[in-house]
């Protein structure tokens, strides 16, 4: 569903989808508030997310690349039934410090376009399995982002969007679901 387009029917057979994130973060666990045992209430933080997705347009050498660094906060629940099995369930809000759209050409008579967003809100519901000190995680990460158009020549943001449309106006859909593996500690 990136920039309002609907998966592989609108992008075309020809794509290839790649791309990944870095988090790192931690679940501060509030002792103080009493619930059944094994049960417990908690602010989930990462502090750093770093992600980046391609799309290689194939047939066309065309390569949209999204980048976003930001940072998610908010509550989480975990249940422990066994010893170190434990199941966390969070809603965080995920602040994006800045993103960005880099539109790549591999014909150099093309010149490559940038578009910037700066202090964008998107947010986060998620599950991480851990067992250990190994977590499998599934989040989903909805949401828009606002990218200007970066004129190199002027060396100044535009008024110029990326994804403007009628539903959305200035904002360009970023959803994603993430697979997360990963190291508790």
């Amino acid at each position: 569903k990136y920039m309002a387009l609907d998966g592989k029917s609108d992008w075309g057979e020809d794509i290839k989808r790649t791309g990944g994130i870095f988090e790192v973060g931690s679940i501060f666990m509030l002792n103080s508030i009493k619930i059944a045992n094994g049960m417990r209430i908690g602010i989930n933080i990462d502090y750093l997310s770093v992600d980046y997705h391609r799309f290689l347009l194939k047939e066309s050498d065309i390569s949209t690349n999204f980048f976003y660094v930001g940072s998610k906060i908010g509550p989480s629940f975990s249940y422990s039934p066994v010893n170190k099995l434990v199941f966390d369930t969070y809603f965080k809000f995920n602040p994006v410090w800045v993103a960005g759209d880099i539109e790549a050409y591999k014909d150099e008579t093309i010149e490559d376009q940038l578009y910037l967003g700066f202090m964008g809100i998107k947010y986060s519901v998620g599950l991480n399995v851990r067992y250990s000190i190994l977590m499998l995680g599934f989040e989903i990460n909805p949401g828009f982002a606002k990218f200007k158009y970066y004129d190199k020549t002027e060396n100044e943001l535009t008024d110029e969007y990326l994804g403007n449309d009628d539903d959305n106006g200035d904002k360009t859909p970023v959803p994603g679901f993430n697979l997360t593996l990963g190291l508790s500690f």
